[in-house]
């Protein structure tokens, strides 16, 4: 199985066995990768460097993107896709076993989690060590504030912000302040 088609199964939405030995042999050159790019040092060089790394890890590169290490990814960011002007802080925990999108001009706060993994209610199908993924899309312009967790299948619309702490277990529309456990629309955003 090539890249391509792992990409395609993982973005199916159908249950597929994880442990298949192609699909862990794939994951760990691209956590490998994830590694040495969390071993970039503070410095000018350093951050031209995870610039350079960027844009062969990711799934879609653009320009003015600054994730901060260290990040965590199943797939060493090679099924995240971002927008130009895309600021990730540190401790970002992103679950991309299937893609996730994040507008241009979107900030991540520290220790943000966004998943995309399902896993199965039946104990049975679990012991089989099968999942399923849904896509993550968060808009342009978006602010995801610290501590956030994004659960499967989440669209966040433009502009938007989620508050601290919140966990989004459904859509958070356009132009809106959300926040709590669950995520709760509390207010417009004047426009």
């Amino acid at each position: 199985m090539d890249s391509e088609q792992l990409h395609e199964l993982a973005n199916s939405g159908e249950l597929y066995n994880y442990e298949d030995p192609e699909i862990m042999a794939l994951q760990r050159t691209c956590c490998e990768r994830l590694r040495l790019y969390n071993l970039t040092p503070e410095t000018e060089e350093g951050a031209r460097e995870r610039t350079e790394m960027l844009q062969r890890m990711l799934g879609t590169w653009s320009e003015g993107v600054c994730i901060l290490p260290p990040v965590h990814a199943n797939w060493g960011l090679a099924h995240v896709h971002v927008g130009r002007g895309v600021f990730i802080n540190f401790d970002a925990k992103l679950v991309d076993d299937g893609d996730i999108f994040i507008g241009s001009d979107t900030m991540l706060g520290p220790g943000v989690t966004i998943a995309t993994a399902l896993h199965p209610e039946s104990p049975e199908l679990r012991r089989r060590k099968v999942q399923r993924n849904l896509p993550v899309h968060i808009g342009e312009n978006v602010w995801i504030a610290a501590d956030v967790t994004i659960c499967p299948g989440v669209t966040i619309g433009d502009n938007s912000i989620v508050g601290a702490g919140s966990v989004v277990v459904r859509d958070i529309p356009a132009n809106v302040v959300a926040m709590g456990v669950p995520a709760r629309v509390v207010r417009a955003i004047d426009v």
